[in-house]
């Protein structure tokens, strides 16, 4: 693995016990700090990709290296809170399954993602994306330096799914961990990403690596930019000559 990468994946294939294809030939990497999207239509392997990125699933064949003792944190698509326990007691699990207590952590990743007056809430009392940002807390608060993200946002309606997507950069800008985010929306990917993996139908493969040419911070006004219409339009084009 090159220095310079925080993640770098070689040859990655998939193939399930019935004989499907899942990724075939999959090479990419992660430069530290690095904000990508994997952009790719439904089933193509996107989300199996992250999974052996973060170790959930073993590949075929092929390998992935992480930089160092880089530490890793998942954020699913559901947020996948437990009823029972509080927003703050959500957000110490991962603490509280390694044996450590770290109330000021829980309380600053609160602070990261917003939701401080909510610590003593339950997931019942909170909206999709409120819990949605629960989730992201659990996955900040021990501090990773490679964050995979899996559709985070698919489930919420537009309107906060943008907002969504503005509050994560603004963290990533202030964190500085590296992001890998997987989405099939055109826009998100260009709105969130410096750099966009386009992949094939299954089996998965990477097809095309397109650079976003837009600076941070990036604000809501991006949207509205004739050139940020030009930039989804290529995005759409390539997701139409990868399948």
């Amino acid at each position: 693995m090159s220095d310079a990468a925080a993640v770098s994946a070689r040859g990655l294939s998939l193939r399930y016990p019935g004989g499907t294809l899942a990724l075939d030939g999959v090479d990419f990497s992660l430069a530290p700090g690095e904000f990508v999207a994997v952009l790719g239509p439904s089933g193509c392997g996107k989300s199996t990709l992250l999974r052996i990125a973060a170790g959930l699933e073993s590949p075929t064949d092929g390998t992935v290296e992480i930089a160092g003792d880089a530490r890793t944190a998942f954020v699913f698509q559901d947020p996948t809170l437990l009823p029972w326990r509080t927003v703050t007691a959500n957000v110490g699990l991962p603490l509280e399954l390694q044996g450590r207590a770290d109330s000021e952590a829980v309380g600053a990743a609160l602070e990261l993602v917003g939701l401080s007056e909510f610590a003593g809430s339950y997931p019942r009392e909170l909206s999709g994306g409120m819990r949605m940002r629960v989730s992201l807390a659990r996955a900040l608060v021990g501090a990773p330096r490679l964050l995979l993200l899996d559709e985070p946002f698919g489930a919420l309606d537009d309107i906060t799914r943008r907002r969504l997507g503005e509050e994560l950069l603004a963290i990533w800008q202030r964190e500085g961990w590296s992001a890998l985010f997987v989405t099939h929306n055109v826009a998100e990917a260009a709105f969130l990403a410096r750099r966009v993996l386009v992949m094939s139908e299954r089996p998965g493969r990477i097809r095309a690596s397109i650079e976003i040419p837009f600076d941070y911070p990036r604000g809501a006004e991006l949207r509205a930019a004739p050139e940020f219409a030009r930039v989804c339009g290529e995005l759409s084009r390539a997701l139409e000559d990868a399948r």
